[in-house]
């Protein structure tokens, strides 16, 4: 059993990293014997304890070495455990000449961790507090730069590891269903269903540009193939008998998913109202993030997917800074579901330090927009899903992978070969290393023409 002797403020945040690593804990009881103490400050005197962890960014009085504090930089800050970079978001400490063995160390090699040994204990003093960095990631999210660490779940693997070597008894409930290594989450967001409903607009003339020159020039760069080449041509000399409903739509992918997924149903997130491009954003940017599709008139498609057993969701406009318009949002997509649970991703990803709380007003079960526009890794840290710091209800499933972040030219335009890659390396984080939701965003055209 661990003890943990925290901040009082720190309460929530400690309750949500032990449903992260789920093992035995409590809060510290003077009157209980522990195995192990983990304190963010001063440790009780608890001389039968096997292990006692003092997560600290301060200088205690219990400290026989000289300190020095680094200020946190969010970007370049980091500890170094075995083979694993650990970044590091709030303050930390240096300690110079501590009378015990490092175990973390900083870029420039300095301690920024050590640990004392007698014949029946260990002490780990670390230099950075272990509840304000989960607050941070669970919250605030990593930058791009760092999106490939796993940084949560560094910070359990690390904690799990001192516990292992010193002998104590860990018992763990592994976050992954009995039998597999992950759970796998398919989502689509449907922010277009016809091409014919954006005659002469910028997403027609985006269209036409990627579809002729850009698919040329990506030819004759190698990141285009010739099959992508002349099935994006095919599509343009197509399009009189798109319009006038002789040929399919080849932004309407609904059924190629059902196929190619092959019964792993999905989640579709449509947006609930049709020309509403939202608040908060530039004039010259609104009328780029309205919808021109209206729910009712897909519901046949709704209705279709939701009898193949997939999942109808929000694709939020407003929802992400107020709970009212959030409540319509939901009840639109509820009311043609003919759910009363609904989850949410946000267009374009929008959040705000609120969006948490509000969505949790606004009655969702669960939100999957805590990920990045321009990377693909790990915003919040880890792939488990979590409740979020301050909802009651509402739980938080982060999104890995986005299929624009890898493709997009102002983003990270990837090839499709280096973009499996990377998909790769993340999956395999997820699934030999930490178990968790492996979530993959696909939008629902992308598998079309020219995407």
């Amino acid at each position: 059993m661990i003890g943990v002797c925290s901040k009082d403020h720190e309460a929530e945040i400690v309750t949500e990293f032990f449903e992260l690593f789920k093992t035995p804990w409590e809060f510290y009881d003077p009157i209980h014997q522990y195995d192990i103490i983990l304190a963010t400050g001063e440790a009780p005197l608890e001389l039968n304890a096997a292990l006692i962890l003092i997560y600290a960014a301060e200088k205690l009085p219990s400290d026989d070495c000289d300190i020095s504090e680094q200020s946190p930089s969010n970007t370049d800050n980091f500890a170094f455990w075995s083979d694993i970079q650990l970044p590091i978001y709030g303050k930390s400490l240096v300690f110079r000449n501590p009378n015990g063995f490092p175990v973390l160390s900083s870029k420039t090699g300095h301690v920024l961790g050590y640990e004392k040994k007698t014949d029946h204990q260990r002490i780990l003093r670390i230099g950075y507090d272990l509840f304000q960095e989960v607050y941070f990631l669970l919250t605030k999210g990593q930058p791009p730069g760092n999106a490939l660490l796993p940084t949560l779940d560094y910070h359990i693997a690390l904690l799990r590891s001192v516990i292992t070597e010193t002998g104590v008894r860990l018992i763990e409930i592994p976050p992954l269903p009995a039998g597999y290594n992950f759970i796998a989450c398919l989502t689509h967001d449907v922010d277009f269903i016809s091409i014919r409903q954006h005659f002469i607009d910028h997403s027609f003339i985006g269209f036409l540009y990627r579809a002729t020159l850009g698919s040329i020039i990506g030819f004759l760069t190698k990141k285009t193939s010739f099959q992508n080449l002349t099935e994006n041509l095919r599509a343009v000399f197509s399009l009189p008998f798109i319009f006038t409903k002789r040929f399919r739509d080849p932004w309407n992918q609904f059924e190629h998913y059902l196929e190619i997924e092959q019964g792993a149903t999905s989640t579709f997130f449509f947006i609930p109202f049709k020309n509403q491009p939202g608040e908060g954003f530039h004039e010259n940017k609104q009328t780029y993030r309205a919808a021109k599709y209206d729910v009712d008139n897909v519901n046949d498609t709704i209705q279709m997917l939701l009898s193949h057993g997939c999942e109808i969701g929000v694709h939020g406009i407003d929802s992400w800074h107020s709970a009212e318009k959030g409540c319509q949002e939901r009840d639109r997509i509820s009311q043609v579901t003919a759910s009363h649970k609904v989850g949410i991703r946000m267009h374009w990803l929008c959040m705000n330090d609120e969006t948490f709380r509000l969505l949790d007003q606004a009655g969702y079960d669960y939100d999957s927009t805590f990920g990045f526009n321009e990377a693909a890794g790990f915003r919040a840290g880890t792939a488990q899903v979590y409740k979020p710091i301050g909802v009651k209800h509402l739980l938080e499933l982060p999104m890995q992978i986005q299929d624009t972040a890898l493709f997009s030219s102002g983003r990270m335009n990837m090839t499709a070969n280096h973009a499996e890659q990377l998909c790769n390396k993340i999956l395999d984080h997820v699934a030999r290393q930490m178990g968790g939701v492996f979530t993959l965003l696909w939008h629902q055209r992308s598998i079309g023409p020219e995407r």
